[in-house]
């Protein structure tokens, strides 16, 4: 039996279809679905996600989010989810320099966590983009 499974960011549907399996990190850690898992509402972090579908494997990088578990259905719901072509990597590097210069100058505690946001994304860009 194979997942249902369909990745929505703001901008619509970014993937639907049928996966095997599908491993990502929540804020409980490390987590690996298989169908017919008990139902379950984690959070996701800013991570890789990984779906594998009959002999393909999908990578996205995703930021943070909410995955939702229903018998045979897999629903996630994120800011956005980018596959490896879809990254520029020397683009997440400049930005990377970037938001390492601002978490230098950081004032507050908001624009600080604001800062490590970006920094992540970044790095999980570069992360996957070069793995391609």
């Amino acid at each position: 039996m194979e997942l249902k499974t369909t990745i929505i960011t703001p901008y619509g549907i970014e993937w639907e279809g049928e996966a095997d399996y599908i491993s990502f990190r929540s804020t409980e850690g490390e987590i690996a679905y298989l169908p017919e898992r008990a139902p379950a509402l984690m959070k996701l972090t800013v991570d890789v996600m990984e779906i594998k579908s009959g002999t393909e494997t999908l990578r996205f990088a995703v930021h943070g989010g909410y995955v939702l578990q229903e018998r045979d259905r897999l629903t996630i719901v994120t800011d956005a989810a980018e596959t490896p072509e879809e990254i520029s990597v020397e683009r997440a590097k400049q930005r990377l320099k970037r938001a390492e210069e601002l978490l230098e100058v950081s004032k507050s505690r908001r624009e600080r966590a604001r800062n490590e946001a970006k920094l992540q994304r970044h790095m999980l860009r570069i992360k996957i983009g070069s793995r391609g």
